[in-house]
């Protein structure tokens, strides 16, 4: 993304009141139980993804599939609200998930695509479009 910084602080602020009926989405035991195991995090997309080797049942991809689907749904209802794209609307939720809520233990998909995860002493790698 090549937004200015002001451009791109105004966006993650309108995001940050998104963010929270987003996350609550994640209130589904069985997706927030795959989140703890390491098998799904979230991804610098704004979307949650499958790790690899994580083990996915069908009724797991179902459930992450529905919340994807979901968040699709608001981040284009948001970015038309806003005149940006979807993906910069998705991404910019991504910062704020990324920026406090991923907890210790968890993993996630950065930007550059390789899945990590969050420690005590290592804090949750901000993707480059994030404002710092």
């Amino acid at each position: 993304m090549t937004r200015t910084p002001l451009v791109s602080a105004a966006l993650l602020a309108a995001a940050l009141a998104f963010a929270a009926p987003a996350w609550s989405q994640q209130t589904d035991a069985a997706v927030a139980q795959a989140r703890a195991a390491g098998a799904v995090g979230e991804q610098a997309d704004g979307f949650l993804g499958f790790a690899p080797n994580g083990q996915a049942s069908a009724d797991l991809r179902g459930r992450v599939d529905q919340i994807n689907i979901r968040r699709r749904a608001l981040y284009t209802q948001r970015a038309t609200e806003r005149n940006v794209s979807v993906n910069e609307m998705a991404a910019a939720v991504a910062c704020e998930i990324f920026a406090g809520r991923v907890a210790i233990g968890e993993r996630y998909r950065d930007e550059g695509g390789a899945w990590r995860q969050r420690t005590a002493a290592q804090a949750v790698a901000m993707p480059s479009f994030c404002p710092q």
